[in-house]
């Protein structure tokens, strides 16, 4: 058999950045802040989780696809939450009352979300359009990420369609956050754009090479009369 390889220095830089990427975006690392301490701040997931319950109702069940995308994000959450309840010498809020692991059915709240779409779509106006699809770039290109260790060109698109209405979206309590930085620089150092070029590049030779080896050749008998052969 072919012996195994032993991973190179850069393939385990390669699978530690996708890492950190997909937990920077299924933990949901706060982005950008809609205007106060107490409003969600914004993260591709919950973007994504958004949409779909914009057809159901209130109060309705928003289905086990949001609460799947959440649920990462909420339990790191409420762990940060607790050790900041933990930890503050304040009078204790209601966010220090509510459980942790939080339970699987009310992690996710679909007027919550709605809510959510709506603060979102005021803050950045005419940019929404931009914001929802680097929102689902993100997400696919984590999913990317885990199961290729690179987001191919997804992660071009996701610095480019997030990035820039961030930053250029001004507002009273809207403005980018830490999670800003690591973003933009781990989904564009996972971006592969040369690879998908070499890919590209083996299947045209590869294409070459089968046309090739279709082709019959012709060679010439004793008496002058040319003869095929496959």
């Amino acid at each position: 058999g072919t012996p195994l390889r032993a991973p190179t220095d850069g393939m385990i830089r390669k699978t530690v950045t996708a890492l950190c990427f997909i937990a920077c975006v299924i933990l949901q690392v706060p982005l950008m802040s809609l205007g106060g301490d107490d409003v969600r701040p914004f993260t591709p997931v919950a973007a994504v989780a958004s949409q779909f319950v914009l057809s159901a109702k209130r109060g309705d069940d928003p289905g086990d696809a949001a609460r799947v995308l959440m649920y990462p994000g909420e339990l790191a959450r409420g762990l940060w939450q607790r050790a900041v309840c933990a930890t503050s010498k304040s009078s204790p809020s209601d966010r220090c009352d509510k459980p942790w692991p939080p339970p699987w059915k009310d992690s996710v709240d679909t007027d919550e979300l709605k809510t959510y779409f709506r603060r979102v779509s005021k803050v950045f106006g005419s940019k929404i359009t931009h914001v929802i699809a680097g929102s689902f770039f993100s997400v696919g290109a984590a999913l990317l990420a885990l199961v290729r260790g690179h987001t191919a060109t997804l992660g071009l698109f996701s610095c480019v369609m997030i990035g820039y209405p961030i930053m250029t979206t001004r507002g009273t309590g809207v403005q980018p956050l830490w999670g800003l930085v690591p973003f933009l620089a781990l989904a564009y150092m996972t971006t592969s754009i040369t690879s998908q070029r070499q890919a590209a590049a083996a299947r045209r030779r590869a294409k070459l090479r089968a046309k090739e080896g279709k082709a019959p050749s012709v060679t010439t008998t004793g008496d002058g009369e040319a003869k095929k052969e496959r």
